[in-house]
Order: C-alpha cells, then sequence, then structure tokens
C-alpha cells in the first residue's frame, strides 16, 4: 500500500526519544528540547487499518493491540468502501448490514452490536462510536493541558491547520493566539500522547 500509510510509527517516536539521549520508558517525565512533535501526516487510514502490524499509533508497553482489522468477507481494500477516483464511501455497501444509514453523515452513528463499552466515559452507550471517538479525544486534549502546564512548566495549545499543530499558549487562555510559538518542552510522554492525539485528528476513519 502507498498511500495514506502515515510517515511516522511507534518505532520512529521511540527512536526519536533514544536519538534526544532519553529512555522512552525510564525518562517519561523529563523535559528536554532535544525532543520534538512526530506528525503521522494527514489522513493515515492504511496505518490505521493494519493497527498493530504498522504500529501506526504510538503503542504502550504492556498494552494489548489489533491487528489487521478485518470487517467482513469481502470487504478488505480500501476500494471495496471508497471510490478509488474520489474517495467518496460507497454507502449503498454499508446499508447492506447497517440499517438506517442512507448517507456518509450517517455512518458517525453506527455502533456494532458488541461496543458495550461506555468508551469516554459520558454514560451514553448508544451514541455512535465517532462521538466515543470525540469523547475521548477532549479527554486526551485535557489531561495534556493539564500535563503541559504541572510536568512541562508551559501551557500548551493545539491547531489542526496550522504546522507544528502544537504551540505554546504564551497568554494561557487555552486558544491559539497572535504571539503563540512552537511548542517547545517536550517529555516523552507528551509527546507520546500528542502524537495519538494529532493521529486521531487526522481523520484516518
Amino acid at each position: 500500500m502507498t498511500c495514506h500509510q502515515g510517515r511516522a510509527s511507534t518505532v520512529s517516536v521511540n527512536q526519536g526519544f533514544v536519538d534526544a539521549g532519553l529512555d522512552p520508558v525510564a525518562d517519561l517525565d523529563t523535559v528536554s528540547e532535544e525532543v520534538g512533535f512526530s506528525n503521522i501526516h494527514y489522513y493515515p487510514a492504511a496505518a490505521t487499518q493494519y493497527g498493530t502490524v504498522a504500529m501506526g499509533g504510538y503503542e504502550y508497553e504492556g498494552k494489548a493491540y489489533d491487528a489487521k482489522f478485518d470487517h467482513v468477507e469481502g470487504v478488505d481494500s480500501c476500494v471495496d468502501c471508497h471510490n478509488s477516483h474520489t474517495l467518496e464511501v460507497k454507502v449503498d455497501t454499508c446499508t447492506e448490514c447497517h440499517e438506517g444509514v442512507t448517507s456518509a453523515d450517517d455512518l458517525a452513528n453506527i455502533r456494532m452490536f458488541g461496543s458495550l463499552v461506555d468508551y469516554n466515559g459520558n454514560g451514553d452507550m448508544e451514541e455512535g462510536i465517532m462521538a466515543e471517538i470525540q469523547g475521548l479525544q477532549d479527554i486526551l486534549y485535557q489531561t495534556m493541558q493539564a500535563y503541559a502546564v504541572e510536568v512541562s512548566g508551559t501551557p500548551i495549545v493545539y491547531d489542526s491547520h496550522s504546522y507544528p499543530y502544537f504551540f505554546a499558549d504564551v497568554d494561557g487562555n487555552g486558544e491559539m493566539s497572535e504571539g503563540d510559538e512552537r511548542f517547545a518542552s517536550w517529555t516523552p510522554r507528551l509527546a507520546k500522547a500528542a502524537y495519538n492525539y494529532q493521529m486521531s485528528q487526522k481523520r484516518p476513519w
């Protein structure tokens, strides 16, 4: 697969820590100017589909991760679900199994019958899996912001449309403002979280 595979992985993120003279585990909370933000690149859908085979998301030691995502029989490649030219979702294919789907927008409301976990902890186990993901994104971002202040000593803010995406929140208002510059107070723990946050924001689903 040559497209949308991402340009970074767990391996490269960890190598960045080693190159900075840090241990990815032992030096989790060490602030270093040599540590930077690793960007997987936009729409890493292939890396997402291949799970722990590609290690496209940052994988934490001691945790279990799924391998390649096998959807259903006959649906295995990108073009089984997407038009090969426009990349639009083949909604008619989805409707063969998913009730109530009439447009691509409806796909956000899908929740598999086996998803009996309130992933984002909001008490709603009937919302679509996309809402669960968005809830987890909010939790992660808030946790990163609190950690950046308490451990890194510098407030952090994210802007999905402005490279390098993570900035030092100079005025502490929690939003991008004129004068906010590249965030440079990374620890391995924060860099791992930021990598996964960015991957989730690049919409690989």
